[in-house]
């Protein structure tokens, strides 16, 4: 008896070897995302108890939290990050849910129009954003500030400076809030269109007014929804650091991303075990919303509104308010997009700033345009940046394909977890993984790995960011991947690995392409994990943005700035047309 269930083990595992080596790329992918994903943050929880370095940790102490917690400045600054957080969501929320609304159920003039531009602010990084208001609402020099002086003036009101003043909480609160309007905006644009028109019906009848509507049969009917795209915005809010540092860094507030950055990487020494300390509790409410997030994504099933039915919502007529309503929507175009943009690009012109006016074109020139590019630093900083977000574009949708396909289509009890692990990466602060990974691969054994001062730490720390989104694209874009497809491959005797080239990543190239286009676009642009990561030679394009801007060289900055947007808006339009064509060429095939 012994015997037989001493070589039951061995003869069992011999038996699932074929089907282990089958799955061994799906298994070591998974593995890769569990290790990106947990090890950093455990060693930033066990370093946080830790005296000592990263490379020489020590004992085990609990002085880091009482060196944090003792200090009156730091509930300042959950304070501030709270509030920002909080302010920034409820404006974007007010703003997105009134354009959705605009847009998808009434005659507002050219609202296809208004649509398409909605999406224009996501071409500007975000670190160029904050720098742009600061040129525009700076109390002394601020464009905005210049011309509301000059019209006090002809009243016999004299200012040197102000009335506006962007360096303040509230200012911060402002530009987060209109820089995030539209993510919630395509988050909640699709309910406003598929509600079921007899909902209205009902509450016309009732003789209720389209005003009492809205407010009584729209919104609580959408309140699932706007909870989800609310909560999904606040954890967005909640880790932003470029305008913390642009805005609330020369103003003396501070939240904790900035924080934890300038303990890293500003003081001197370096003050790791505090930064981890902060982290560390930044990841324990990282992990509470998340598991908000998802109830409320479950809960949202209960009010579905959508059926087989056909049926087409009902165009509300807004009268006479049709163009001002168009009108509210280019006054927020022009503060989002148009007015940044069109100061950045004076800036970029001028080598010595002043206010646009006639006389003031005679000093146009390109000298900011040539020193940027004529700097070898800087064109070593684009080829760095090429290659960062080529590469965390590829690495993130595959891991993203690969967990999506064992999320939906495995069996195995712990799926779930894993689809929760790879969205949680969204809630954490970019400077928390950066100083997660900073700690995991200068501890030894790991600090032997040639891994910490080169371009692939960045990499890593980008995909470990990005694999949120990739896993939520690819994860609707399996589900609606029918199953008997693989079982057809599978019973013709292919491996599962084969299956996953042959058969399933062909059928899912176009949703595959969408989100390595969005993850490419955005790594160009990251500013956080590359900041806390990189060194002198491995910044990317924003660092050197930020330190250009950090030195007063307000020109260069606004040149280099002016090239990213360019540059930007033509690898995401080739990149929607690349869509496409995808798109087509799977549909005709």
């Amino acid at each position: 008896m012994a015997n037989s269930r001493g070589e039951a083990g061995p003869l069992r595992w011999f038996s699932l070897w074929p089907q282990i080596r089958g799955n061994a790329v799906s298994l070591l992918a998974v593995g890769f995302v569990l290790w990106l994903i947990i090890a950093p943050l455990f060693l930033l929880i066990t370093f946080s108890f830790r005296e000592g370095t990263p490379w020489q940790p020590g004992n085990f102490t609990v002085q880091h939290y009482i060196t944090a917690y003792s200090d009156p400045q730091v509930y300042i600054m959950f304070l501030n990050t709270a509030l920002l957080a909080a302010g920034s969501t409820l404006l974007a929320l007010a703003i997105a849910v009134l354009f959705a609304f605009l847009t998808e159920r009434t005659d507002m003039p050219f609202r296809n129009v208004a649509w398409g531009l909605m999406l224009v602010p996501m071409a500007m990084p975000g670190i160029l954003f904050a720098i742009s208001w600061t040129l525009l609402l700076s109390p002394k020099i601020g464009l905005f500030n210049v011309w509301l002086r000059s019209i006090a003036s002809l009243f016999g009101m004299e200012m040197h400076e102000g009335p506006l003043n962007i360096y303040s909480l509230w200012g911060m609160v402002f530009l987060e809030g209109i820089r995030g309007v539209t993510t919630i905006f395509l988050m909640v644009v699709g309910a406003f269109r598929a509600m079921d028109p007899n909902f209205e019906e009902a509450s016309r009848v009732c003789g209720a007014s389209n005003r009492m509507t809205f407010f009584r049969i729209f919104i609580p009917m959408l309140m699932p929804a706007l909870f989800a795209a609310g909560m999904y915005s606040f954890m967005t809010h909640l880790e932003s650091l470029e305008i913390p540092i642009v805005i609330g860094f020369p103003a003396g507030i501070y939240v904790l991303p900035t924080y934890i950055y300038f303990a890293a990487q500003r003081f001197a020494p370096p003050r790791y075990g505090l930064s981890a300390a902060l982290g560390a509790t930044f990841l324990v409410a990282s992990l509470i919303l998340v598991y908000w997030y998802r109830r409320l994504i479950g809960r949202g099933e209960s009010f579905t509104t959508v059926t087989g039915k056909g049926y087409r919502p009902r165009i509300i007529s807004l009268g006479k308010w049709r163009y001002p309503a168009f009108a509210l929507f280019l006054i927020y175009f022009t503060v989002t997009i148009a007015a940044p943009t069109f100061v950045l690009l004076w800036r970029s012109l001028i080598r010595f700033y002043v206010a646009p006016s006639w006389s003031a074109l005679a000093q146009i020139s390109l000298a900011n345009y040539w020193t940027v590019l004529n700097n070898e630093f800087t064109l070593h900083a684009l080829f760095n940046t090429a290659i960062v977000g080529l590469a965390t574009a590829f690495l993130t949708m595959f891991l993203s394909l690969v967990t999506s396909w064992v999320v939906i289509r495995s069996r195995v009890k712990w799926r779930v977890l894993l689809d929760g692990l790879t969205f949680l990466p969204h809630a954490i602060p970019g400077v928390v993984i950066g100083i997660s990974l900073i700690i995991l691969y200068l501890q030894p054994p790991l600090s032997y790995l040639p891994l910490y001062g080169t371009l692939w730490i960045i990499v890593l720390g980008m995909s470990a960011s990005y694999i949120a989104f990739g896993s939520r694209t690819m994860n609707g874009a399996v589900a609606q991947l029918h199953v008997e497809l693989e079982e057809a491959a599978l019973a013709a005797g292919a491996q599962r690995t084969t299956v996953l080239r042959t058969v399933v990543f062909p059928l899912l190239l176009p949703a595959f392409v969408s989100g390595w286009i969005w993850v490419a676009s955005h790594s160009l642009r990251s500013f956080s994990i590359p900041l806390m990561l990189s060194t002198r030679e491995t910044q990317v394009l924003s660092v050197v943005m930020w330190d250009l801007w950090d030195q007063g060289r307000a020109g260069p900055t606004a040149a280099l700035g002016v090239l990213i947007i360019v540059a930007l808006a033509v690898f995401s339009t080739t990149g929607r047309w690349l869509v496409s064509r995808v798109s087509r060429q799977e549909g005709s095939g």
